[in-house]
């Protein structure tokens, strides 16, 4: 591609759109740098496109000339409009979900910029404005300066369209430099101007400027409390799951020990108990209840240093366990030995531990202190 005034050539390096409306491609002219890069929009030179051809050709001799329009030439039955390309990031990478409070007036600041870049343009190109303000078109590079590519390759189809649709783009230019705080439920002022951009209520984007710097006010004297719900709400779906996770676990955990307490439970019955020997009565330890042991006894009198169950004497108050025993009508030591212990071989230890003679007749309502067999077995021992 020639340039018809200064008789220089764009080399193109990428095609960005290529169909029978227009072509977009980036090029450069002289040095292949990043500085002398272009988007050079080519567009058929006939009588379907001479609309356009008037209007960026009044554009690019008016006084309010984009300083990115640089050249317009025609060439071989097309005509050409570049501009100044810039290799940096676009407005949604830039600023997708990277909330910061200390961030956020520096991107107020940019949002604003890139309005008024917008507003500029003179609004009888309307449809040149409307392809400045699509989002992608609109790059801001790491010293905040503000780039609009001004690739054309939508310019038909804001033909014979009105305002609405510029003030929808900008809603989403505003959607993208302040991702976070427009889903924010709290920040309730900026969705109202942003429902109003895509209702298009908005005559002019200095009067939407006014709105939105009340709205950003508004927003940073927003509660800290509420910022932090509003952060607390971006991992509550993964504090959820691991909950949810933490939770199963748990069950499965404890349905695995059940499981296993129970096996063991099982096994441990099955299990002989081993018969203990305390002072020449065998417990075998299968019963809960003390008083239903199983016991067998041996011969006293033929073992050797050991003392007969009928010769115990307890001495009243003797430091040993016991249970109290309310006398009923008929009751004798004799009766009482055969119901508590099943055996009368203890009557000696319950009159001698009560301070009585084994004649002694009972008194109904008293209380008799019965010692504890075990104890009884112990005492023998020693």
């Amino acid at each position: 591609m020639r340039n018809s005034t200064k008789n220089s050539d764009y080399v193109v390096i990428a095609n960005l759109v290529e169909n029978e409306k227009i072509s977009v491609f980036i090029a450069y002219k002289g040095k292949n740098t990043l500085d002398n890069l272009y988007i050079v929009n080519q567009f058929c030179y006939d009588k379907d496109d001479m609309y356009f051809f008037k209007k960026l050709f009044s554009l690019f001799n008016s006084d309010n000339r984009p300083k990115e329009f640089v050249d317009f030439f025609v060439k071989n039955n097309k005509f050409y409009a570049v501009f100044k390309y810039q290799e940096t990031q676009g407005i949604k990478e830039k600023y997708e979900k990277n909330l910061s409070v200390t961030a956020f007036d520096d991107r107020c600041k940019i949002l604003e910029l890139i309005l008024m870049k917008i507003s500029a343009i003179p609004r009888i190109h309307h449809e040149i404005l409307g392809c400045a303000s699509e989002p992608q078109n609109i790059k801001v590079n790491e010293n905040k300066n503000i780039f609009i590519t001004y690739n054309l390759q939508n310019i038909f189809k804001y033909r014979g369209s009105d305002t609405k649709t510029i003030f929808e783009n900008i809603k989403n230019i505003i959607l993208d430099v302040l991702p976070a705080e427009c889903n924010a439920k709290f920040n309730k002022q900026l969705h109202i101007v942003i429902r109003k951009c895509a209702e298009g209520v908005y005559s002019s984007i200095p009067e939407l400027i006014v709105e939105l710097r009340k709205a950003e006010k508004i927003s940073k004297a927003t509660s800290w409390l509420s910022y932090f719900k509003y952060r607390f709400s971006f991992y509550k779906p993964l504090i959820l799951k691991i909950g949810k996770t933490v939770l199963t676990c748990s069950v499965i955990a404890g349905l695995i020990y059940l499981g296993y307490s129970k096996i063991n439970e099982g096994l441990n019955t099955n299990q002989a108990a081993a018969a203990v020997t305390i002072g020449g009565i065998t417990y075998n330890g299968n019963s809960k209840d003390e008083s239903e042991k199983v016991i067998s006894t041996e011969n006293q009198d033929n073992q050797n240093n050991t003392k007969s169950a009928d010769d115990i004497i307890l001495s009243e108050g003797l430091d040993m366990e016991y249970e109290d025993y309310v006398v009923q009508q008929d009751d004798t030591i004799s009766s009482i030995c055969e119901q508590y212990y099943k055996d009368t071989k203890y009557i000696t230890a319950i009159a001698t531990f009560n301070g009585m003679e084994i004649t002694d007749k009972l008194t109904p309502g008293t209380i008799l202190k019965l010692p504890n067999r075990t104890a009884i077995a112990l005492y023998i021992s020693k």
